[in-house]
């Protein structure tokens, strides 16, 4: 199986990353815009390019079995529509797209407004964020791409281990914010085993 990570470079691209490059019926390649200090194991292809051309994305997709996007986190429409095009040329269907939990609500609560302040956004910024992310959710699901949209919790940057949580997109969310560690494992088994996550959308949160 090749699978290709859009924007390796990030955290949690890096992290997912770790999680997949030793499987042994996995080919990965990774696609970033060459950011300084970032390092790959040997055996693992990196692209650079911008993720914003259909040129280097169709590049990038050659030969791909199952695409996972961590592009963003702002302005993000600017990356799905190209994305949607080069995998429709390119003959590539299989998406993960990863993006917010709440897009799909009725506004954002005082709760998660309060949860939100906790990681250092404010209201202003945080309804603009969610607001971007639906924004290009709705160019993914326009499409007739085989895609699951991963609709990831707030994560915490740390390596403690949590007990995840799936739910479906039209439920409310079972748990709450998630390291990065454990959620890159949780996005690792999905894009090996993505047969098994066929739903257009899933809900990533953790429980302690």
């Amino acid at each position: 199986m090749k699978i290709l990570i859009l924007g390796s470079s990030g955290i949690l691209g890096q992290a997912v990353v770790k999680q997949l490059a030793p499987l042994p019926d996995v080919d990965l390649r990774v696609f970033d815009r060459g950011k300084k200090g970032v390092t790959y194991p040997d055996f693992v292809e990196h692209i650079v390019g911008d993720a914003t051309s259909v040129a280097d994305l169709k590049d990038a997709l050659n030969g791909v079995d199952v695409v996972f996007s961590t592009l963003g986190p702002f302005k993000v429409e600017t990356f799905a529509t190209p994305l949607v095009q080069a995998m429709q040329e390119a003959g590539v269907s299989r998406l993960f797209w990863s993006t917010q939990f709440q897009i799909y609500d009725d506004g954002i609560s005082p709760e998660n407004l309060k949860l939100a302040a906790s990681f250092g956004f404010d209201e202003a910024t945080e309804r603009g964020y969610v607001e971007n992310q639906r924004q290009a959710a709705d160019i993914i699901e326009a499409t007739h791409l085989d895609s699951t949209l991963l609709m990831i919790h707030f994560f915490n940057y740390d390596q403690s281990i949590q007990h995840a949580v799936l739910d479906a997109k039209d439920q409310p969310v079972s748990g709450g914010p998630i390291s990065i560690a454990s959620l890159a494992i949780v996005l690792a088994e999905m894009l090996h085993h993505e047969a098994d996550y066929r739903q257009d959308a899933i809900k990533i949160s953790a429980k302690d």
